[in-house]
């Protein structure tokens, strides 16, 4: 059994651009993030995918979209790959975080696993949910390759449980918008073989 799964981050959004807080809120790629996710598509032409998955979020689902085209497989959306739900915290911008809840900032970056944000979730829950997708898929195809579209911190969550990195220290590992990850599920275990490959999109103007 060797499975590649292919976690790829979606195309940005505005809100991206703008730096604000992004969870469930369902807002739509940017004219960027629909050049990436062309890219994404080009890039993974080769790859034989026997699946394309996906937040159900609609960055997340356009960004599969494109790619799965290219092969002839349907998308198939899973609300438990969503990014983690920001609650209150939604489209705000970190200083209105530092203004309006400075205690909760603090508790984020000191031990950011089990904050619970405000009318939200906690890292941790959205890990629970997520590696129990990644579970199901991985049962449906033990071999081959697979890709599955989502978010920053719900695909960083999803890392940090294959390497074994606590979820307080996952500021340590970055993925871009648009970028590739790749993991190998084998016999012996998991092994990520890529982080944060941005190769494909390095002619996109910034």
């Amino acid at each position: 059994m060797t499975l590649c799964l292919l976690l790829v981050r979606h195309g940005e959004t505005l809100w991206n651009r703008e730096r604000r807080f992004q969870g469930f809120a369902d807002i739509p790629l940017s004219s960027k993030g629909e050049q990436q996710a062309r890219a994404l598509a080009e890039t993974l032409k080769s790859v034989s995918l026997a699946g394309v998955y996906c937040s159900d979020l609609m960055r997340a689902r356009a960004t599969a979209e494109f790619i799965a085209r290219e092969h002839g497989v349907p998308v198939l959306a899973d609300g438990r790959l969503r990014e983690v739900n920001q609650g209150s915290l939604e489209g705000k911008s970190l200083e209105d975080l530092v203004r309006v809840y400075p205690a909760l900032l603090e508790r984020w970056m000191a031990e950011p696993a089990d904050v619970e944000i405000p009318e939200g979730e906690s890292l941790r829950a959205v890990q629970t949910r997520a590696w129990e997708a990644v579970r199901e898929i991985l049962d449906r195809h033990p071999d081959g390759a697979v890709a599955v579209v989502g978010h920053n911190l719900c695909l960083l969550a999803v890392i940090c449980k294959v390497i074994g990195l606590d979820l307080n220290n996952f500021r340590r590992l970055r993925i871009e918008n648009g970028s590739i990850s790749e993991i190998l599920f084998t016999a012996h275990g998991p092994v990520l073989v890529r982080m944060n490959d941005t190769r494909h999109l390095v002619e996109i103007l910034s």
